[in-house]
Formats: C-alpha cells, structure tokens, sequence
C-alpha cells in the first residue's frame, strides 16, 4: 500500500466537521437498504472510508455520501476518511466514477460465499457463521436458501438476468412447468416480483386435486374427481410438456377481438387432423 503523500492523508474525522456534496449524485436512497446500512455500522463500524477534500477547518464529502449519512444515524461520533489535496482529481470525477462503476455483490454470489464459509470455518453452524459474518440470521438463511432452490432460477440469478425478488418468487413456484415458463418470462419479458407472484398465486388456485390419504379397512375412496388440468396449450388444449409452452402476454379483450376466432379454426383443423390419423377416412375433395 503506497504510503501518504502530503496532498493523500487518513484519519478519524468528527462528523460535525463534515459537510454533504453540494451536488449529490444520488438524490434519492432506499429507506430499506440505508436502514440495513447504518445497522451495519452499528454493528461492525463504517469498514471502506470515505473520501473528502479540505477546506479551511471542516472538510467535504467526495465519495461515501451514503456511508456519512449511515454513520450519523447509527449515532458515530467520528468517520474514518481519506483527505484527498484540492489540486488532485475533481470532486465530480470521483463522485462519477465512484457511482457509475461500482457493481454490488450478487446475491448468487453470497450464497455461494456463505455456503463456503459455513462448512470450511463454521462446522455447519448457521449461528456461528452469522456471528462470524456479523449479519442478521434471516439475511444469511436467505442467501442459503437459494442454492437449495431450482438451479435454473440460481444460475439466472447469478447471471444477473433476474433480480433476487424474482428468483425468490419463482421458487415458491410448486410446478416446474409453471416456474420455467414464468423463468423465461422474467428474463425475456421482464416480469417483476410482484407480477411473477400474481401468476403463482393463479396456478396454486387451479392446482390439481390431490385424493385424501387412504384409510384402514375396506371403505377406501373409489370415486375421486377428476385432477384438474392446471396449464394447457391455447392452440391444440393438450397439458403435455409444460416446461415447452411460452408465456405470451396478452390482454384478454384483445385475445377475445384478434386470436379467438383464429384458434377456433386452429382446433378443428388439428381435430380433423386427428380423425384422418385414426383412419377415419380423408375429406373429400
């Protein structure tokens, strides 16, 4: 690590001496993700200092607003920092730079970590890794809990093509048919969280009819309804091979106005097609 230069310095600096970017980058924060922020810090202390200029007696933030703003909630006194010379790079261009090419730890990526140190350092112990960690135990369950999801719905996650929301939602997904489809609708369409929770809620709601356990004796149940078909094809109505159907979006006026009547004719001619197979005879020219 290089040493100081008189224009590089690091210290403590009381926070009442500190004053926010005239200009912030981010105008707005996630109440959700600073509330977990400055209860890090609570816990463990601000870990990556901040970046500020001097000027005169008190100093200005150039990277770590967020942090500083943490450290205050959290009730700190003082923020450990790096005091950059005013003649060194421009307060904007670290500020940029700082923002615009930061990427945040996937949540793939923690599970993976988490998986590691919990066998290699905590013997299995989910308890001893959130002390290791000093993370809350949900936090750390979560994360473990993706890789005992659908590895499919992991690797896209870790592929940064779906969110965490969404991978959460898909695997509460029952079917496998269903979470693929609505997989492929994520990536490919975009779905949110919300949207993917809409349609498992739907599928749970037509789910096949499961018969009640067998009873000692001979009064066993004989005439079970029927399992209701819970996804069929909109062209031929065949349940075969969900995990092939696509999820297309469509209003259901415009399925009533455009693709309606065109299915109709689809359906009889793959009926016809059928009967002509099952030797039925051909239509007449």
């Amino acid at each position: 690590m290089p040493r100081p230069t008189p224009e590089t310095a690091f210290r403590e600096i009381p926070l009442e001496l500190i004053d926010e970017p005239p200009l912030p980058m981010r105008q707005t924060f996630d109440p959700a993700a600073l509330d977990e922020l400055t209860e890090s810090i609570r816990r463990v202390g601000v870990v990556l200092p901040i970046a500020v200029t001097e000027h005169g007696r008190r100093f200005q933030i150039q990277d770590g607003h967020r942090r500083y703003i943490g450290a205050t909630r959290a009730g700190l006194k003082t923020i450990p920092a790096v005091i950059r010379g005013t003649g060194q790079i421009s307060t904007e261009a670290v500020k940029c730079n700082a923002n615009l090419y930061r990427e945040d730890v996937n949540p793939a990526e923690q599970a993976l970590y988490f998986h590691q140190l919990l066998e290699q350092q905590c013997g299995g112990d989910v308890d001893r890794l959130c002390q290791l960690t000093s993370l809350k135990r949900a936090f750390v369950e979560e994360r473990l809990t993706l890789l005992a999801g659908d590895p499919d719905v992991f690797r896209a996650l870790q592929e940064r093509r779906i969110s965490m929301a969404v991978a959460r939602e898909l695997n509460r997904v029952k079917d496998r048919g269903y979470r693929m489809m609505y997989l492929d609708a994520a990536i490919r369409g975009g779905a949110t969280a919300r949207m993917v929770q809409e349609w498992r809620v739907t599928a749970d709601a037509i789910a096949p009819v499961e018969p009640p356990p067998l009873t000692p004796g001979d009064n066993q149940f004989t005439t079970l309804p029927p399992p209701i078909t819970t996804m069929t094809c909109v062209c031929c109505e065949s349940p075969d091979e969900p995990w092939e159907m696509e999820l297309v979006p469509m209003h259901k006026r415009c399925r009533l106005i455009f693709l309606e009547r065109f299915l109709q004719r689809v359906r009889l001619a793959l009926s016809e097609a059928v009967q002509i197979q099952g030797g039925q005879g051909r239509p007449h020219a």
